[in-house]
């Protein structure tokens, strides 16, 4: 059978001008590459920007506001779902901009160092990373930067083993904080949610612009029902998300900044991956950046802004056991 999940990621990988550094431009024009067409990347905000095909597959739902909410804002949110995406629902607007810059920051600061961090699997010293935030903005070399970049995920909660495929008891790992689990609470109230388990577990990706997430499934977990919940922060993506094998087309959607992904039922168990981070950052969220100079140093706040310039953050939690 044809791989198309790979094809299509094939298809958007190749960036187009826009989003390619100059060592890219310069190779493509010698190889004479062409534009890419991102017209049928769907695009939930401006519904009648989409091709007619992919507009009428789009259907806005009600939101409910049947809880105390006090990370997300109910009466600006907006939640849809899409033909032929049985389970999958993408709420916007539903995360002001400053929380949006909030919980970039505290990824970037908090979770991107130790115990959290990944990077002692690609250095093997575990001391080396236990403040690679705070040395990578303290220095401002480009070898600081340079290793904070090799950042790709940070785990909080019940701690998954990329290596085994597997969660595994690790005594260092802190539990899941309060502020993720209430997120999921919010969600799973603004979508309906009324029998949702609460999540065990966050993982949190890095992404410069130009990187990608290969096509994959999450089933490492017990819980195959509980809805996963995907929090995008920082520049715009294409998220694709197919069908139970790779053989099925998958659907390219683009994410922005504040977009939560809701994937339970049928889409719980497909494959899904992100083929592309541009480097398009909201003029808004950039602007924002500058108001955490009233609590944190003016060279750590230019850090992280110049970082997430050209990064995407995505936490994304889920539950782990069955019970």
């Amino acid at each position: 059978m044809a791989d198309l999940f790979r094809a299509t990621e094939k298809q958007y990988r190749a960036r187009g001008n826009d989003h390619k550094n100059a060592r890219q431009r310069r190779r493509d024009a010698l190889l004479q590459n062409d534009r890419v067409d991102y017209s049928n990347v769907m695009d939930v905000h401006v519904i009648d920007a989409n091709l007619p095909a992919n507009a009428s597959r789009i259907r806005q739902l009600p939101v409910s506001s049947s809880t105390n909410y006090s990370i997300l804002d109910p009466s600006a949110a907006q939640l849809y779902e899409i033909d032929g995406l049985d389970g999958l629902q993408v709420i916007t607007n539903a995360m002001p901009v400053a929380t949006q810059v909030a919980w970039a920051f505290r990824a970037v600061r908090d979770y991107s160092q130790q115990p959290y961090n990944n990077v002692t699997n690609l250095s093997g010293d575990r001391g080396a990373t236990q403040s690679l935030w705070t040395d990578a903005w303290h220095e401002a070399t480009r070898g600081s930067m340079k290793e904070f970049h090799a950042l790709r995920w940070a785990n909080i909660g019940a701690h998954y083993d990329w290596t085994a495929r597997e969660y595994v008891d690790d005594p260092l790992i802190p539990a899941l904080p309060a502020e993720l689990k209430q997120l999921v609470h919010e969600v799973y109230a603004m979508t309906g949610l009324t029998d949702g388990k609460m999540a065990e577990s966050a993982i949190v990706n890095f992404y410069p612009a130009g990187t990608c997430m290969g096509g994959h499934l999450d089933n490492a977990e017990e819980d195959m029902m509980t809805p996963i919940v995907s929090l995008s922060l920082g520049t715009q993506c294409i998220y694709l998300q197919g069908g139970l094998t790779k053989s099925d087309a998958p659907t390219a959607l683009w994410l922005r900044s504040g977009d939560i992904i809701v994937m339970g039922g049928k889409s719980r168990r497909c494959f899904h991956g992100v083929p592309l981070v541009t480097s398009e950052l909201p003029t808004a969220f950039a602007d924002c950046t500058q108001d955490l100079k009233t609590h944190f140093s003016d060279a750590e706040v230019d850090a992280f802004a110049a970082y997430m310039a050209h990064a995407r953050v995505n936490i994304n939690l889920r539950r782990v056991g069955s019970m």
